[in-house]
C-alpha cells in the first residue's frame, strides 16, 4: 500500500493531469504553512514561501468570515495580472494551494480542486 506521502503526490499529479498546462504548481501545506507535498511546474515558485503566505492567508480570510458571521471559510481566489492563485481548505489538517495561469478556466479549476481536496481529506481526516 502506497504512503500517505506517495498518495498526496498522486493527488497533486492527477490535478495537473486535469488541469494540463494551466496548472503552474500546486501544494499541501499545513494550516501553518509548512509543505507536506508539493509539485511546481514553473521553476520561480518557492514551494516554502508559497505555502507560508498562502497559509496566512487562509487564516487571516478564515478570521475575518468568523468575525462577519459569514460561515465557514472555503478558498480564497487571487486574481493577479499574470496570474491567480486559489488556496482552500482541507479539512482541518491541509490547504491545498494551485497556481494557475491568468486565462485558466475557474470553472474546471474549481472542480478538480473540489475533488482534490476531498481526495486530501480522504488521506488526512476532517
Amino acid at each position: 500500500m502506497a504512503s500517505k506521502k506517495e498518495r498526496l503526490e498522486q493527488i497533486l499529479s492527477d490535478l495537473a493531469d486535469s488541469l494540463g498546462s494551466d496548472l503552474l504548481g500546486a501544494l499541501i501545506a499545513t494550516p501553518d504553512g509548512q509543505v507536506v507535498v508539493s509539485l511546481i511546474l514553473k521553476g520561480s515558485l518557492d514551494s516554502r514561501k508559497l505555502a507560508a503566505m498562502a497559509a496566512a492567508v487562509v487564516g487571516t480570510s478564515e478570521r475575518l468570515s468568523s468575525l462577519l458571521e459569514t460561515g465557514d471559510f472555503e478558498d480564497v481566489l487571487i486574481r493577479c495580472e499574470k496570474e491567480n492563485i486559489l488556496a482552500r481548505k482541507a479539512g482541518k489538517r491541509a490547504i491545498l494551494v494551485s497556481v494557475v495561469k491568468k486565462d485558466a478556466n475557474i470553472g474546471l479549476l474549481n472542480i478538480e480542486i473540489e475533488d482534490a481536496t476531498e481526495r486530501i481529506i480522504s488521506v488526512l481526516g476532517s
